[in-house]
């Protein structure tokens, strides 16, 4: 692609990236869906992993968050990544609404 052809494309493919912000709850998650489709987003991005595919349950130093964090009262990396991940057995109902609302939807495995 030419600079110039680069420079006429007008599009922009958004992505709302769901996180943590479901906060456990599947049926924030499906309500999250919507309302990306509803604001105008093109896709819908979730994370995939557990607690144990990325840390591990330690109560060391090098695992705690520190006391200056906003996250702190978490008090290890292990407690804030189970509040925060998206079950594995959400993927299907997550993709299905997707599908339904009119929305693209994908995960980046951690």
């Amino acid at each position: 692609m030419t600079t110039n052809a680069f420079l006429q494309r007008k599009e922009c493919y958004i992505v709302a990236e769901m996180s943590g912000n479901h906060g456990g709850s599947l049926t924030k998650a499906l309500e999250i869906i919507s309302a990306a489709k509803e604001v105008g987003a093109n896709a819908v991005k979730i994370q995939t992993y557990t607690p144990d595919t990325i840390t591990l349950n330690a109560q060391t130093d090098d695992f705690k968050i520190p006391s200056d964090n906003p996250w702190t009262n978490r008090k290890t990396l292990y407690d804030l990544y189970k509040l925060a991940y998206t079950p594995f057995e959400w993927h299907a109902e997550l993709f299905a609404h997707a599908r339904k609302v009119g929305i693209e939807i994908f995960s980046t495995p951690l």
